[in-house]
């Protein structure tokens, strides 16, 4: 009897000493590979490469689905990167096998800024499809790699969900909606200081400068050279200082296109907690083309 009861004891802290390690980190928007490692086999984590095929064809961690970036973004009214249509979108979200609470493990690669926001674009795209728990593997596939961790080149197949997407409308905002309500959130311009101020032209938009009353916070700020995101506790004094201390205030975050925005909306939304943080979609592409559309030069020009 005492025998049977020392073996459920031990299976018992084995079971919560391995609970305690994903619930201590199921939370969390950013995760390493050392948690990604010890948690690969815990049937709610789900892996998503989102490089070049030809990248994960070369090696990928070990039973994660491949579906490249572009599944999740498309063109649309000459704006080009917007958000795939819904009923693609959830066709695209039901054939990699997720559901609204699968825990998703982004993977991409970190050599440039676009391959890293590439990441927190796909992470936005998933928040808006419903997706719960999106969440980004600091320094990517390399980091994986420079730990010497399993690498796998099988090709990996999920069953198709049925999960519908529950559209968060609350992570979008639009043209229209912010020229109703400018002077009522904060709007985060995330392009480099150049851009921001209209010192030098973007050949894709049409005019130059910022939208009035628009924090610049360039998405540089988010990484460090090596390609992982940068410490929370900088990210926090930076996001204070620019907005302040309430986490409740809507905030709107816009670049370009679009794509560059997703830096900081991850950052605020999932990493630091700011409740009603946003993606102007259209961005400044969309902006610039009405002619109309308030922006402020400081060139004077």
């Amino acid at each position: 009897m005492k025998k049977m009861f020392f073996c459920f004891f031990v299976f018992s802290m084995i079971l919560i000493s391995s609970e305690i390690v994903l619930a201590e980190n199921t939370n969390l928007s950013i995760v390493s590979a050392e948690w990604l490692y010890k948690n690969l086999q815990n049937e709610s984590v789900f892996v998503l490469d989102i490089r070049k095929v030809e990248d994960y064809k070369e090696g990928h961690i070990p039973g994660a689905l491949s579906l490249t970036y572009a599944a999740w973004r498309t063109t649309d009214n000459n704006l080009s990167c917007q958000l795939p249509h819904k009923d693609e979108l959830t066709d695209t979200v039901c054939y990699s096998g997720m559901r609204a609470d699968t825990h998703v493990i982004i993977v991409g690669n970190t050599d440039t800024y676009q391959q890293r926001i590439n990441a927190t674009r796909v992470a936005w795209t998933l928040k808006y499809a419903g997706i719960k728990r999106p969440s980004i593997l600091d320094g990517g596939f390399k980091k994986w790699a420079r730990h010497n961790y399993p690498i796998s080149t099988e090709w990996v197949k999920r069953q198709r969900s049925k999960y519908r997407c529950q559209f968060n409308e609350n992570v979008v905002t639009s043209k229209r909606v912010l020229e109703s309500h400018l002077k009522d959130v904060a709007i985060i311009d995330v392009r480099p200081e150049r851009l921001y101020k209209g010192l030098i032209e973007d050949p894709m938009l049409k005019r130059k400068g910022h939208i009035p009353g628009a924090i610049n916070l360039p998405y540089t700020l988010v990484f460090k050279q090596d390609g992982t995101f940068e410490d929370r506790e900088k990210l926090e004094s930076i996001a204070t200082k620019a907005l302040g201390n309430s986490k409740d205030r809507e905030i709107v975050a816009l670049c370009c296109t679009g794509q560059f925005a997703s830096s900081w909306w991850f950052v605020l939304s999932e990493v630091l907690g700011y409740k009603n943080a946003k993606i102007y979609d259209g961005s400044m592409e969309e902006w610039c083309g009405d002619k109309n559309a308030p922006l402020v030069d400081e060139t004077g020009k």
